[in-house]
C-alpha cells in the first residue's frame, strides 16, 4: 500500500478515536511514523527504520537515543481501546497493544518493530481514515492539538462533527479524573491552547461550541465542534531548529493524486462556476457540484447561493447537504414567481401595445368611410354607449367613442359597415 504523498498517511477512523490516556506528545508522533512505514512497505513480518530518521519526521529535537527507546520500550506496553466515538458503525469494540514488539541493533541505531496481525490490518486497509501529512503534525507541541487536529481531520467531509459529552472528550484527549477538575483550567489549559495552535499550524480551521446541561445553569455538559479547510501556504515546523517552510495545501491534496487521475473530466458550466468564489473553487467543490449537474443550474445556483449565506464553517459539507435535501427550494419558488409575474407583465404590456397599434390602424379605416356610413357607425356606437351608463358624461368623449365605434366596426365588417359601403 503506498500513501499519494511521501508523508501522507491514510489512519484508520478507529485509530484516531482511541482511549489511550497514556499516550505521550512523542509516542502519538512515533505511532503515526511507524504507520508511514508500514504503508509505505506494505505487508510485512518486521519493519525497519532508524533513530536518526525517527528523529527527524517526528521533529524530537535533540532528544537524547536513550530517551527514543523508553518511548518505545512503553509503547509496547500501552493498549488502546478503538472507534471510541463509534464512527465505524461497522467496527466491533477492540482492545489491543499498539506494537507487537521492538527491537534497537546496538551502535547502529536500527529500528526493528512489529504490529498484531489485526492491527495491522486496520494500518494496511482501513475502511474508513483520515488523511494526515505526519509532517505537519510532527510540528504540533501539544499532545491535545494532535488529537484535536486528527479528530477533526477525520470529520473534515463529513456534513457535521458529532457533539460530544465533554467527559467523552476529555478521555479521547487523554486527560485523566484528577486532571483540570475546574472547568474553566479545561477550557483555558488544554481546549484554547488545541484549538489556537491547530488554526495556526495545521491546514484546517475549527472553533467550539459549549451547551449547557438542561436545568443546570453555569455547567457546560456537551461540545460541538465546527471544521473547515484552509487554502494557500500552511507553516509548519519540519526540524529540531524550528525552521518555517512552506507547503501549499489544496482544499483535497490528502484525498486526491492518483485515484483523480483516473476519473474522466467533467465540465461544469461557466453559469454555474461563476457563482463560486475563487477561495473556494476546490476539487471538492467540484466532485460535489458534478455529482448533481443532472438537476441543472436552475437547482445547483440558488442552493450555492443559499449556502454561501447559510454556511458559517463547512461550505463543502453544508452545500453537499443543501443540494440533497434542496435547502433552496422555497426561495426558488419566490423567485419563480417573480420571474412568471415579469413574464406576465412583459405579455400584457406587448398585447397592449399591439392592441392600440391595431385599433389605431382600424381607426384610420373608419375615417375613410363615406360620411353616412362614418355618421351611421358613430352613432350606434354612442347609442351602445349609452345603454350601458347613460348619465355617465365620459361616453361623450371622442376617445371613448372612437373605441366603440372600431368595437363595433370589427364586428360586422362584413355588413353594412364594410369597406363597401365606400362605394
Amino acid at each position: 500500500m503506498h500513501s499519494e504523498s511521501p508523508m501522507m498517511i491514510k489512519k484508520h477512523s478507529a485509530m484516531i478515536q482511541t482511549n489511550a490516556k497514556q499516550l505521550t506528545l512523542i509516542q502519538r508522533k512515533l505511532v503515526n511514523y511507524m504507520i508511514l512505514i508500514a504503508q509505505k512497505a506494505g505487508k510485512k513480518d518486521i519493519y525497519k527504520t532508524t533513530i536518526m530518521d525517527i528523529k527527524k519526521t517526528c521533529n524530537i529535537g535533540s532528544t537524547e537515543n536513550v530517551d527514543v527507546k523508553e518511548q518505545f520500550r512503553k509503547l509496547a506496553d500501552i493498549k488502546i481501546e478503538f472507534n471510541y466515538l463509534n464512527k465505524d458503525k461497522n467496527e466491533v469494540w477492540q482492545i489491543m497493544a499498539l506494537i507487537s514488539s521492538t527491537e534497537i541493533v546496538n551502535n547502529t541505531g536500527i529500528v526493528e518493530f512489529e504490529f498484531s496481525s489485526k492491527l495491522l490490518e486496520k494500518i494496511l486497509n482501513p475502511s474508513i481514515y483520515a488523511p494526515l501529512n505526519i509532517t505537519l503534525v510532527s510540528g504540533l507541541k501539544s499532545s491535545y492539538s494532535i488529537i484535536l487536529y486528527e479528530l477533526l481531520r477525520d470529520y473534515l467531509n463529513s456534513p457535521s462533527v458529532p457533539v460530544m459529552v465533554i467527559e467523552n472528550f476529555r478521555n479521547l484527549l487523554g486527560i485523566n479524573e484528577n486532571e483540570y477538575k475546574y472547568f474553566k483550567d479545561f477550557k483555558k489549559r488544554v481546549l484554547d491552547v488545541a484549538v489556537k495552535e491547530v488554526n495556526e499550524k495545521t491546514d484546517i480551521c475549527c472553533r467550539f461550541e459549549l451547551i449547557k446541561e438542561k436545568g443546570i445553569r453555569n455547567k457546560y455538559s456537551q461540545i460541538r465542534f465546527f471544521v473547515s479547510q484552509k487554502t494557500g501556504d500552511i507553516i509548519y515546523e519540519k526540524t529540531e531548529d524550528a525552521k518555517k517552510e512552506k507547503a501549499d495545501f489544496s482544499m483535497d491534496l490528502f484525498e486526491n493524486s492518483a485515484v483523480q487521475e483516473n476519473k474522466p473530466a467533467v465540465q461544469i458550466p461557466e453559469n454555474i462556476m461563476s457563482e463560486i468564489p475563487d477561495s473556494k473553487k476546490t476539487e471538492t467543490i467540484i466532485e460535489i457540484i458534478t455529482a448533481f449537474l443532472e438537476k441543472g443550474p436552475d437547482y445547483i445556483i440558488p442552493n450555492i447561493k443559499y449556502s454561501l449565506k447559510k454556511s458559517k464553517d463547512n461550505f463543502p459539507a453544508y452545500l453537499k447537504q443543501s443540494l440533497e435535501e434542496d435547502y433552496a427550494k422555497h426561495e426558488r419558488e419566490v423567485e419563480n414567481k417573480k420571474k412568471e409575474k415579469i413574464v406576465l407583465k412583459v405579455q400584457e404590456t406587448a398585447q397592449k401595445q399591439k392592441s392600440r397599434v391595431e385599433g389605431d390602424e382600424i381607426l384610420e379605416n373608419i375615417k375613410t368611410l363615406p360620411k353616412n356610413a362614418y355618421n351611421k357607425l358613430r352613432k350606434s356606437a354612442i347609442k351602445e354607449l349609452e345603454k350601458i351608463d347613460p348619465k355617465n358624461p365620459f361616453i361623450k368623449r371622442d376617445v371613448v367613442i372612437e373605441s366603440k365605434m372600431i368595437e363595433l366596426y370589427e364586428k360586422s365588417r362584413s355588413s353594412e359597415y364594410s369597406p363597401s359601403d365606400r362605394d
